[in-house]
């Protein structure tokens, strides 16, 4: 019995160590930086972003579920990067000064301004 109790444990400490920072609803996995933003959960953190023309901004998945980033209506930039899964990024550059919103294909709705999950970038 007393060894049934022993697996028991380990086998609890084993589940609670799986939902960490990276279970589906995370986001353990990524620090916003200056030219960095950061899917955690549903959300883009932050969900601005202002950068100087010619920045290359890079978007981290640490969520644990794949996203998009991809321009929304009204964009001056057309770009899609396609399923992003957890662990993963993608980066763009914006050249040209302008407001460029953007949003998940997953979890946001694209318009006018997008909604669910989405952000804006600012380029100066």
């Amino acid at each position: 019995m007393r060894f049934a109790a022993v697996i028991g444990a380990g086998a609890v400490l084993a589940v609670l160590a799986a939902c960490g920072s990276n279970s589906i609803y995370g986001g353990g996995g990524c620090t916003p930086t200056a030219t960095e933003v950061c899917m955690v959960g549903t959300t883009f953190t932050p969900g601005n972003r202002t950068v100087a023309a010619g920045t290359t901004v890079t978007w981290r998945n640490g969520s644990g579920i794949s996203h998009t980033v991809t321009s929304a209506t009204g964009s001056g930039d057309t770009y899609d990067s396609g399923s992003v899964p957890d662990g993963s990024s993608f980066s763009h550059q914006f050249m040209t000064p302008g407001t460029y919103p953007y949003y998940c294909q997953f979890h946001g709705v694209n318009g006018t301004p997008p909604t669910g999950m989405h952000g804006t970038i600012t380029v100066n």
